[in-house]
């Protein structure tokens, strides 16, 4: 069935169900009850039952749906290293972070004199960690399982 589609349509449609399905696959680990609980955040899904019950079960619908598809237009599995995704977050935050430091920030207004002196080495620390995870990561990307 795969004839169905030319290679581009193919990729098209594989792309757009998988984005689709990890989406549901993440509100289906809100609705299982997963808490977030940072230092600067926390976050929990405040659902009623009803509503939580019709989610899961519209859910499971749809990843029947794609599971269907995924047959009949001959979408194997695909195993990946998310050690890229990691790393990209990586980079942006050293990025953010090198941007948080105290004369950046005056861009929001005037910078009281001693910010620079408290906030910009440990601002430059976490920037520093942030580097060497990137890095790290993309090693693994090297890596064979």
């Amino acid at each position: 069935m795969k004839d169905l589609l030319n290679q581009y349509q193919w990729n098209s449609l594989r792309i757009r169900l998988r984005s689709f399905e990890e989406g549901l696959r993440h509100a289906l680990e809100w609705l299982d009850g997963y808490e977030e609980d940072g230092v600067l955040y926390s976050r929990k899904l405040i659902l009623s039952e009803k509503n939580r019950k019709q989610a899961q079960q519209e859910i499971r619908y749809a990843l029947d749906k794609i599971a269907k598809i995924s047959r009949l237009l001959d979408m194997p599995k695909e195993t990946e290293n998310p050690a890229s995704l990691v790393r990209g977050e990586m980079t942006v935050s050293w990025a953010d972070l090198m941007d948080s430091r105290a004369r950046k920030l005056g861009r929001y207004g005037k910078v009281h004199p001693e910010l620079s002196d408290e906030l910009d080495p440990q601002i430059e620390k976490l920037a520093e960690t942030a580097r060497n995870l990137s890095a790290i990561f993309g090693e693994s990307q090297q890596e064979k399982p």
